[in-house]
């Protein structure tokens, strides 16, 4: 399968995954959600980890908001993503209130650099990871900006764990990799924690 040809297929199976999350009603998407979070926080190496990076969802993505509130009540020190679209780049700032954030590109919601603490570079524990689509063995589908895929290759020092919320209908059987894509180590849906191999 060349380079064409596995674009193609991202960009139809991006569509068609997305076309499920939307379907789910408001009340689905909240239970479900709910769900996702109180298992992603009894994960043993998260309720271990104290130094997480996570995304912000956004429109019709798994909602872990609560997921940020449970970390910070036990001390933990979350890192959220400030978007450079330009470098298509992210930059961890330290979470420190919902009030503290502002809406950025492509409406997500993202820190205020003037009322956030910069990352100074310590190796996170485990990273929370977004993406469209994954398979049972940590294949993942992201939204095609490269953000992640550009993130991940600048860490430093032992690599954290990957660990994706989705939804159950997120996830497929196939999905074309290219050799610079990360797995992820761990799924968790409203139905399951997936440990990846």
């Amino acid at each position: 399968m060349n380079k064409e040809e596995k674009k193609d297929i991202k960009r139809l199976v991006r569509r068609e995954i997305l076309k499920r999350r939307a379907a789910l009603s408001a009340k689905e998407h909240i239970c479900k959600s709910e769900a996702v979070v109180k298992r992603l926080f009894a994960v043993p190496e998260v309720r271990a980890a104290q130094r997480l990076f996570t995304f912000l969802p956004f429109r019709d993505e798994v909602r872990i908001d609560a997921f940020l509130e449970a970390c910070r009540d036990e001390a933990k020190n979350i890192y959220i993503p400030k978007t450079i679209v330009a470098d298509k780049q992210m930059i961890p700032y330290l979470f420190v209130g919902w009030d503290s954030l502002v809406e950025g590109p492509y409406g997500i919601r993202e820190p205020d650099t003037d009322r956030s603490e910069l990352w100074s570079g310590e190796a996170f524990d485990i990273i929370i990871v977004p993406g469209v689509a994954f398979t049972e063995r940590g294949e993942r589908l992201g939204y095609g900006g490269g953000f992640y895929d550009r993130f991940f290759a600048q860490l430093k020092g032992p690599p954290p764990l990957l660990i994706a919320p989705c939804f159950e209908v997120q996830i497929t059987t196939f999905l074309p990799v290219e050799s610079h894509d990360k797995k992820v180590d761990i799924i968790v849906t409203e139905c399951r924690t997936i440990v990846c191999s």
